[in-house]
């Protein structure tokens, strides 16, 4: 991305943080990122097309988070419960920071479903390479719990997206996750 889009990028998701999507408008962002509307319509066509750009954005933002955490030299579980806190921290941090959060969650949902699944998918390959690779390095072994890799990512991913969506699930993230690890340490380490 440029650094003119970058800049606009910064100032929408203050400007959207700040007055939530409904009541954003293009000139707000635009006195934001100073420049005029008419400059900003030459990035964007409209309200929707940016926060969908910036959705993308932060999405790749999170899955980068996500991927430095996977290629760490850490143990197996630090480098899960790492990636998992890192994808879901930066994922959350527009909504939580923002007296707007639901409503900036739903514009989300809404505008940039293809994002949020491709993203999803991306972060669920993620997990199952981080746990083949495991397995093929002798780090965890999948005897005792009957489960196929493939199974134990996408258990891995539903829990974790449980975890989010469960009541405080953000401010109980850390404590959840952790708790997960110790359940997928002690049921998967190598006898």
């Amino acid at each position: 991305m440029d650094e003119k889009k970058q800049h606009i990028m910064t100032a929408a998701a203050e400007v959207f943080t700040r007055y939530g999507f409904k009541k954003a408008s293009m000139q707000d962002i635009a006195d934001a990122a100073m420049m005029s509307r008419a400059a900003l319509y030459l990035h964007f066509r409209n309200k929707d097309d940016l926060f969908r750009s910036l959705m993308d954005w932060h999405h790749g933002e999170a899955l980068k988070a996500a991927e430095a955490a996977f290629s760490s030299d850490r143990p197996f579980i630090l480098r899960m419960e790492n990636a998992l806190t890192n994808f879901t921290t930066t994922m959350m941090a527009p909504a939580k920071a923002s007296a707007y959060g639901l409503e900036l969650f739903e514009a989300n949902m809404m505008l940039a479903s293809d994002i949020n699944a491709a993203t999803t998918l991306h972060l669920r390959v993620l997990i199952e390479n981080a746990v083949k690779t495991a397995i093929s390095e002798d780090e965890i072994s999948l005897a005792a719990t009957g489960l196929s890799a493939e199974a134990l990512a996408d258990l891995i991913y539903v829990c974790l997206d449980g975890i989010k969506k469960a009541p405080n699930g953000l401010e109980k993230l850390d404590q959840r996750l952790a708790a997960l690890m110790r359940l997928l340490d002690a049921s998967t380490r190598p006898s």
